[in-house]
């Protein structure tokens, strides 16, 4: 058996349920660009200082950057892969790190490490087989030991076969995407790259609006009804379409759908503002410039945790970056 890094994924529909109240209160996740957002708790409420492990996210698959694509609460039958999420504090490099997977109790895989991904930022471990065969329904879990103590601990079902669900019918982007912004989702759309396509297909798959507005003070909200999982709206500010190109449109698109993606795979009660997810949705905004040629965008504003020799992003400077400016967001 080989374990690797590699992912491949598609987004579980089984876990996201589609309700519908309109009497429902709206609510406002404002997104302002690289703004703190106050309505949340307090970062030190969560953020250990000891080394430490943070909550484990499960998906299909993760870019290289270790940010998951098609998050899940479970994997469907037939899942080759299984991608865990996590980030990672006040580590240093060294350290004795065990990665082990238990299935349905029993030891099942483990490795060794020396870690050297630094102090702070966020990573991501998988497992397989070395022939891509299925992964036998069960439960697996992902237990994370720091120097010989556990220090992180989650659980994941991959589902037994069942009955063939009829698909609902496919519902058309022309209805649900302002003319306007349609040049902006086609970036998305026929982009090679998997996450931007999986975003894009959020909207035709769940219903998720593109819209235009004059009536939000920043670049673009993601806008969802409290307490349910409906798939909500995207609005994008006039005035930024206005001033901006189409990639960066498309990119800020691409941010608040990645909410989108969060609310809908998390639990209710928790769901709000955490560096984590802030990495995951200006990852998303990168990924739209990079695959656009549109580095100068990037280097031009973020010139700190973009390398342009290797055209790639510091991720643990984005990390460190995304903790100072939402200073009141708990890491994860």
């Amino acid at each position: 058996m080989v374990f690797s890094t590699k992912v491949q994924m598609r987004m579980n529909k089984r876990t996201i349920q589609r309700k519908k109240d309109k009497q429902a209160a709206y609510v406002f996740l404002i997104l302002l660009f690289f703004i703190p957002s106050c309505m949340y708790g307090v970062a030190s409420d969560y953020t250990p200082d000891f080394a430490a492990f943070g909550e484990i996210t499960f998906s299909e698959g993760v870019t290289n950057e270790s940010v998951p694509i098609r998050p899940v609460d479970a994997y469907e039958p037939g899942t080759i892969k299984i991608c865990a999420v996590f980030p990672f504090m006040n580590m240093e490099d060294g350290m004795q790190v065990e990665v082990e997977w238990l299935y349905n109790n029993e030891w099942f895989y483990s490795t060794e490490e020396e870690w050297d991904e630094g102090t702070e930022g966020i990573t991501h471990r998988s497992i397989s087989w070395e022939d891509d065969r299925e992964l036998e329904p069960g439960t697996y879990t992902l237990r994370l030991f720091i120097n010989g103590q556990l220090a992180r601990a989650a659980d994941i079902e991959v589902l037994a076969p069942e009955e063939e669900i009829t698909p609902e019918p496919a519902r058309n982007p022309e209805d649900l995407i302002d003319p306007d912004l349609m040049k902006a989702w086609e970036i998305l759309a026929y982009s090679d790259n998997d996450l931007l396509n999986d975003l894009a297909g959020l909207v035709p798959d769940y219903g998720i609006e593109l819209r235009l507005t004059d009536e939000i003070d920043s670049n673009g909200q993601y806008v969802y009804a409290s307490g349910k999982k409906e798939p909500g709206k995207v609005y994008i500010s006039w005035d930024f379409w206005e001033r901006k190109s189409w990639e960066e449109v498309s990119g800020t698109i691409a941010h608040e759908l990645t909410h989108a993606v969060q609310h809908l795979t998390s639990d209710e009660e928790t769901f709000g503002c955490t560096i984590e997810r802030e990495y995951e949705a200006y990852m998303a905004e990168f990924y739209v410039l990079m695959e656009t040629g549109r580095e100068d965008i990037l280097m031009k504003s973020w010139s700190a945790i973009y390398n342009p020799k290797t055209g790639k992003i510091w991720k643990n400077e984005l990390w460190k970056a995304l903790r100072e400016a939402y200073s009141t967001c708990p890491e994860y």
